[in-house]
C-alpha cells in the first residue's frame, strides 16, 4: 500500500493554516478534481478522495490536534480510511459554506446529511411574478394600480393538513420516517430524498378532497400596489409574504411585480433625463421664436434662439424623471429638427432668391470650412 501523503501537503497549506485557508484550499482542489467534472478519470477520483480525507481531518480541531501530534498513526494501525468507514466522516461540515450551492447536493447524498435548512427552504411557499405595463408618464409621476393574480392559500377544509380525516400525517412506510432512502454503490453510500414522501418522512393516507392532499388551494386575489415615481422598465417590486403559502405552516413566498414601461410617441428616456424631438420651420430657426412643447406633466412655452441649428439640444431644467433614491429631477432635452419647405409659393420663392443675393458665406461656418478644404485639394 502506498504511503499516505502529509495532509497539509495534500491541501497545499502550511501547518499554521487557519480554517478559512483550509476551506479555500479544499474548495479550489475539490472543484478541480470533482468526479462530476472528471467523468471516468480514476486519477482525479483518487485525488478527490485524498483531499476530502485531508480536509475532514484538518477541519476538525480534535482530529487536527491528534494528527499534528501523531500523524497518520493517530488514527489506528491502518490510519484514517474514509473509504471504509463513512461513520467517521463529519456530517456537521457545512459544505454549502465552502462551495455555495455548487456541490452541496452531492455532499448531502454522499454523506447522507439531512439538512434541516434545505428542507425548510423547500417548504417555504413559492415566489410569484406579476408583469405590469405602465405608460412613460406614469413612470415619471408614479401611480397606483390594482392587480388580480392567483396564489396558493391554505386549504379551508383541512386547514392545511392535507388530511380528509383530520388525523394529519403518518410515518412514511418507504423510508420509515427518515425522509431519505440509502443505496450502496461500491464504496460509495448515497442517501437521497424519499420518492414517496419527498423527504418529509410522513405521508397522508386519506387526502383531503378539496386540495388533493396538498393542504393548499388556488385562490384569486386583488391587491393594490404603488409604483414609485422614476421607476425604470424591468424593475421588480418585491411584496413580502404575498406569494404562495408554504406547506406545513411554513412562511409564504413573495410576490414580485415586474414593471415594464411602454414606449411613448413624444419622449425617450435617457437615465433621469427625457429627450423630446421638436420640428420647427426654417424661419423659426433663423429668426428665433417662442414655441409650445410637451413635457411629462403638460405643455410649456420654450424660446428658440435666433440662428438655431438642426439637431441643436435645448435643456429644460428639472422636467425629467425623479431621481430614484435621491433628490431632484433630471432634465428634459429638446432636440430641434429644422424642417425645410417642400413647396414654395411664388412670393416665398422671390424672398428666398433675394436672400441668396445678399447672404454672407461667413454666416455659414460649416459651408465655408468645406469650401476652403475643397479648394486645397
Amino acid at each position: 500500500m502506498a504511503e499516505k501523503r502529509d495532509y497539509y501537503e495534500v491541501l497545499g497549506v502550511n501547518r499554521n493554516a487557519s480554517l478559512d485557508e483550509l476551506k479555500k484550499a479544499y474548495r479550489d482542489l475539490a472543484l478541480k478534481y470533482h468526479p462530476d467534472r472528471n467523468p471516468g478519470n480514476k486519477e482525479a477520483e483518487e485525488k478527490f478522495k485524498e483531499i476530502t480525507e485531508a480536509y475532514e481531518v484538518l477541519s476538525d480541531p480534535q482530529k487536527r490536534a491528534t494528527y499534528d501530534q501523531f500523524g497518520h498513526a493517530g488514527f489506528g494501525p491502518q490510519g484514517f480510511d474514509w473509504r471504509q468507514d463513512f461513520s467517521r466522516v463529519r456530517t456537521d461540515v457545512d459544505f454549502s459554506d465552502i462551495f455555495g450551492d455548487v456541490f452541496s447536493d452531492f455532499f448531502d447524498n454522499l454523506f447522507g446529511t439531512a439538512r434541516t435548512g434545505t428542507r425548510t427552504r423547500r417548504n417555504r411557499g413559492a415566489d410569484l411574478e406579476y408583469r405590469l405595463s405602465i405608460s412613460l408618464k406614469e413612470a415619471a409621476t408614479g401611480t397606483e394600480r390594482t392587480i388580480n393574480f392567483t396564489r396558493r392559500d391554505t386549504c379551508p377544509v383541512c386547514h392545511g393538513s392535507g388530511s380528509k380525516s383530520g388525523r394529519g400525517k403518518s410515518v412514511c412506510p418507504t423510508c420509515h420516517g427518515r425522509g431519505q432512502v440509502v443505496s450502496q454503490q461500491g464504496f460509495f453510500t448515497f442517501a437521497q430524498s424519499c420518492p414517496r414522501c419527498r423527504g418529509e418522512g410522513t405521508v397522508i393516507t386519506q387526502p383531503c378532497l378539496n386540495c388533493q392532499g396538498s393542504g393548499l388551494v388556488r385562490v384569486q386575489h386583488r391587491l393594490g400596489i404603488k409604483i414609485p415615481a422614476g421607476i425604470e422598465s424591468g424593475t421588480s417590486l418585491r411584496l413580502r409574504g404575498e406569494g404562495d403559502a408554504g406547506s406545513s405552516g411554513s412562511a409564504r413566498g413573495d410576490l414580485y411585480v415586474t414593471v415594464f414601461v411602454e414606449q411613448d410617441s413624444f419622449f425617450q428616456r435617457q437615465g433621469d433625463d427625457v429627450v423630446c424631438e421638436v420640428p420647427v420651420t426654417l424661419t423659426q430657426a433663423v429668426l428665433g421664436d417662442e414655441i409650445e412643447v410637451p413635457t411629462l406633466t403638460g405643455k410649456v412655452k420654450m424660446k428658440i434662439p435666433p440662428g438655431t441649428q438642426n439637431d441643436s439640444l435645448l435643456r429644460l431644467r428639472n422636467l425629467g424623471f425623479p431621481k430614484m433614491g435621491g433628490y431632484g429631477k433630471g432634465d428634459q432635452i429638446v432636440r430641434i429638427r429644422v424642417c425645410l419647405p417642400q413647396r414654395l409659393s411664388r412670393q416665398e420663392r422671390k424672398i428666398i432668391e433675394d436672400l441668396k443675393l445678399v447672404e454672407d458665406i461667413n454666416n455659414y461656418p460649416e459651408v465655408r470650412k468645406f469650401r476652403e478644404e475643397l479648394s486645397r485639394r
